[in-house]
């Protein structure tokens, strides 16, 4: 039961973060601009996602600051895992589009798969380092809010990347 437990909150934090991850592929806005202000929002959004963390957990500060250390020991590998993924994405639609040759296209792939796994194995080790710090009821707070947020943030991601397509097409 645990293990399906646990297999489904991957599954769910994988597909968030590939739909966050393709949200944010957005050519038409400047890239030193736009980097600037997907770094800014990601803070924002780290700082959000700790804050409810300790909130939806109800974390004494002892049990935050290990949570959250926790959490940070993993963040910036994901987000980098994350990021490599989607500028593969970018480069799979780009060799499709172009009818690169079959070889091209599977190196590519076989990328992907990678980083895939990858955030598979960075969200599994996450999960076992929190066991040690949470309580059974505590981690299934965890995989519920985890799941709720990313959605939640994907959203709003979206939304924002969609006003932007708004704002260029009137300049």
């Amino acid at each position: 039961m645990r293990k399906s437990v646990i297999a489904v909150f991957v599954i769910a934090v994988l597909a968030a973060l590939g739909c966050f991850a393709l949200t944010q592929a957005d050519p038409g806005v400047k890239g030193s601009v736009r980097s600037k202000e997907m770094s800014e929002m990601r803070q924002k959004i780290k700082a959000l996602k700790k804050k409810k963390i300790v909130e939806a957990l109800a974390l004494n500060k002892d049990s935050a600051d290990k949570v959250l250390s926790v959490i940070d020991k993993y963040d910036g590998k994901m987000h980098e895992s994350m990021r490599s993924m989607r500028d593969d994405i970018r480069n799979l639609k780009k060799a499709v589009d172009d009818k690169k040759d079959d070889a091209a296209k599977k190196a590519i792939i076989d990328k992907i798969t990678q980083n895939r796994k990858e955030l598979i194995s960075l969200k599994q080790a996450e999960m076992d380092e929190l066991k040690g710090v949470l309580t059974i009821e505590q981690q299934a707070k965890y995989i519920l809010f985890s799941v709720d947020f990313h959605r939640t943030i994907r959203k709003i991601v979206a939304e924002k990347w969609s006003t932007y397509d708004n704002e260029s097409k009137e300049d």
